[in-house]
């Protein structure tokens, strides 16, 4: 029966035939000794294996690639002979007994992330898929694993797994475990000093982890994760879990993401930055925890059990990352971190600008990008933004739709949440088995008495200009529609021979490096593609001047305008080629409350947005 559901209680004085022992003296190198030993009741072959992916990113990683020095003896130390039977598993002739494997795990990326590993000198991350093999038809047996560091050096231990004892001397290692293999590699972990906390509600447990340096204040975004954990247990009726952690890493030039766990969540994000940077953590924090329920346990029926050796394809990522992606804003906004008029600026230029400035949009419906989530969102190329869209995007407005549909044809009585509760009560009546989209729709339609399928089997097998937002909106008394370029802002007197310049629309996404100005993308049908200007193109000069940032592009196409194209030199593999480029005023977008809206629409709206 497969579950990721655990209690720590459910681990004190528990024993284990499967334990991993972590060594951590070679941290400074990014080098962790993982000693593992395996009881065996009989002697014959055993097939050990690695995961090639890590659940809720799907994309082949090949953790396997940072395992080395392999050393397989029995309990006295005799070698026993293995060999690989593929890139990530292999078998070994084992005796009746204890098995011992023995490995270096290299634990570090540069360009660190929420999916992989990272240890070092002053803090050790540890993501378990990456580092603890499984072994073959014992996945669901107890595991256990001791965390052999200096405690007194490093004094925080933050995870989901559970202790199998209530006290741990300073000296000795600290042993947690898991009911099986599948809760091991759900359960980070993050040991060092960084700043711990905790809060109660409804009797269970919430602990917040911080590693972080830069300008922040730890105490300030604790008192707001209280805040988000109360609104999103109210929407369910109660917390599914005795402790959760929220894992937070902010750190100068960190990668930000987020990804979830059954029992906790890793999140990141660069530390350095203003108030909005720290209103949009608030933000996937809100959308991590909502995973909680909302593929953790409300999950496509392909999602769980795993099969860790190759690709888990579903149709369904729409609901999984599209629901969440609508609710991560718009609960956002509930818990009171986004004022009404934030969050209509945040809806205009986070999900409905980008969603119809992508090309893509029209290429493919959500339920096929879902499918080829493993070949398109993590693998993404020069030309991806014309091909595809993401189904975080695209269907976090699906889920909008769905939203203004639902309140709309109920009157102001049903909404979302109530189709969420549904699908939650029905998750603990069979928590071994997820759900389909005939489910999905069959669930959210008894819960609200409002017909979706029609429109929801539309929106999901269509394209992305199928969405009627100008219809639902227009329920709500809003509309959404282009504006006036505004004159840029004016700060202070005016300055002779410099003038406050408009920056113009050309398709160009630039990147700066070492001095050079370089093309990576391109969008289909815009004034830069009219021009034939292509991705890995260099740009040297524009209308004469040399040009090393994106930021002098702008003044520099800025200054000439477009009423005549600009000049622009570049150097591509062949040499040198001149272009004319004639960029455009962009107009802006807004979403805004009509004026004349009537008593309908304006209780529509107040029931949607209310807090």
């Amino acid at each position: 029966m497969y579950s990721i559901e655990q209690t720590d209680k459910q681990l004190l004085g528990t024993s284990a035939a499967i334990r991993y022992h972590l060594h951590f003296e070679n941290a400074h190198r990014h080098v962790v000794r993982v000693v593992m030993e395996i009881d065996v009741a009989h002697e014959g072959s055993l097939v050990l294996g690695l995961p090639v992916w890590i659940p809720g990113s799907y994309k082949i990683r090949d953790y396997i690639s940072t395992l080395g020095s392999f050393s397989l003896t029995n309990q006295d130390g005799k070698p026993l002979p293995w060999q690989w039977l593929s890139k990530n598993r292999l078998a070994v002739q084992a005796e009746s007994g204890m098995l011992r494997v023995e490995y270096m795990y290299y634990a570090y990326e540069k360009d660190s992330t929420i999916r992989s590993s990272h240890v070092t000198r002053n803090h050790a991350f540890l993501n378990l898929v990456t580092c603890c093999l499984y072994v073959e038809g014992r996945e669901q047996e107890v595991h256990h694993l001791s965390f052999h560091h200096d405690r007194l050096r490093w004094k925080n231990v933050s995870t989901s797994l559970s202790p199998v004892k209530e006290e741990f001397a300073p000296n000795e290692a600290l042993v947690l475990g898991a009911l099986n293999y599948d809760i091991v590699v759900d359960s980070p972990v993050e040991i060092g000093n960084h700043f711990v906390a905790s809060f109660e509600h409804q009797g269970s447990v919430v602990e917040t982890a911080i590693a972080y340096r830069g300008n922040f204040n730890p105490e300030w975004l604790q008192d707001r994760i209280k805040t988000l954990v109360e609104r999103e247990a109210q929407i369910f009726g109660g917390l599914p879990f005795d402790r959760y952690v929220f894992i937070i890493h902010l750190f100068p030039g960190m990668r930000g993401g987020g990804l979830e766990h059954a029992r906790s969540s890793v999140n990141a994000m660069d530390s350095w930055g203003d108030t909005t940077k720290l209103h949009r953590l608030l933000s996937l924090l809100v959308h991590e925890f909502l995973h909680v329920w909302n593929i953790k346990r409300i999950r496509p029926l392909e999602l769980g059990p795993f099969d860790y050796n190759r690709e888990n394809y579903t149709r369904m990522l729409w609901l999984v990352e599209g629901a969440t992606s609508y609710y991560d804003d718009h609960l956002t906004h509930r818990c009171g971190f986004y004022t009404r008029a934030d969050y209509f600026k945040i809806l205009s230029k986070d999900h409905l600008s980008p969603f119809f400035r992508q090309p893509g949009r029209n290429e493919a419906s959500i339920k096929d990008n879902s499918f080829q989530a493993w070949v398109k969102l993590y693998l993404p190329h020069d030309d991806s933004a014309n091909r595809n869209v993401s189904y975080y995007l695209h269907g976090g407005l699906i889920f909008l739709c769905l939203e203004l549909w639902i309140i709309a044809e109920s009157k102001g009585v049903k909404r979302l949440d109530d189709g969420f509760r549904a699908l939650w009560a029905m998750y603990k009546k069979r928590p071994e088995r997820g759900i389909t989209e005939e489910e999905f729709i069959e669930a959210v339609e008894s819960a609200t008495g409002v017909a979706i399928r029609e429109n929801l089997t539309k929106w999901l097998n269509g394209k992305g200009d199928d969405l009627p937002f100008d219809e639902l909106l227009g329920r709500f008394g809003l509309e959404w529609k282009e504006q006036t370029p505004t004159e840029p802002t004016k700060i202070g007197e005016e300055i002779p021979g410099m003038p406050v310049l408009v920056k113009l629309f050309t398709g160009l996404t630039l990147k700066a490096e070492s001095g050079r100005l370089v093309v990576t993308q391109v969008e289909d049908f815009s004034p830069a593609y009219e021009a034939s200007i292509g991705a890995d193109d260099e740009i040297i000069f524009v209308n004469g001047q040399r040009c090393t940032s994106a930021e002098e592009f702008d003044t520099l196409l800025a200054k000439k305008g477009t009423e005549s194209a600009s000049e622009l030199v570049l150097s591509s593999d062949l040499g040198m080629t001149t272009v004319h480029l004639t960029p455009k005023q962009m107009p802006d977008f807004a979403l805004t409350a009509k004026d004349e809206a009537s008593d309908e629409q304006k209780a529509l709206l107040e029931f949607w947005l209310a807090r």
